[in-house]
């Protein structure tokens, strides 16, 4: 199934988790506006940002990313940050979050195996612990 295809049949799945995500397929990028952040960090929403290869859904999505001046609460920076990333054409804060090999298991229902609402679902819970 070619990446367009497949696209097609998990964008509505991507938009039933999350009504303000989009996918941006000239980047092979998810974008979430406006995610509610709790409390413990720098500001209380942000958006979130991943990228996908190319070879989606064989590869696995990697890292997540979130508005380049987010930081703790107090001002020093969060754990496992990459530093600034460019995705999309807009730069990012990039967070180490991965999936490991056997955990990722695309069926060819994107709503029956890993897709791209169910890596966001996991990427999200990186914000739940601000360190």
């Amino acid at each position: 199934m070619q990446l367009a295809q497949r696209l097609d049949l998990e964008e509505p799945v991507l938009r039933e988790a999350f009504p303000n995500a989009s996918i941006d397929r000239a980047a092979n990028a998810v974008i979430l506006a406006g995610h509610q952040l709790p409390a413990g960090w720098s500001h209380q929403t942000t958006d979130v940002a991943f990228g996908f290869p190319p070879n989606y859904p064989s590869g696995c999505p990697d890292n997540v990313c979130v508005r380049p001046d987010l930081t703790l609460a107090n001002g020093q920076p969060a754990g496992n940050n990459q530093g600034i990333q460019t995705l999309a054409g807009r730069q990012w804060l990039q967070f180490s979050w991965h999936i490991e090999g056997v955990d990722w298991a695309p069926t060819a229902d994107p709503r029956q195996g890993s897709n791209l609402a169910t890596y966001l679902i996991g990427a999200l819970n990186r914000f739940e612990d601000p360190t």
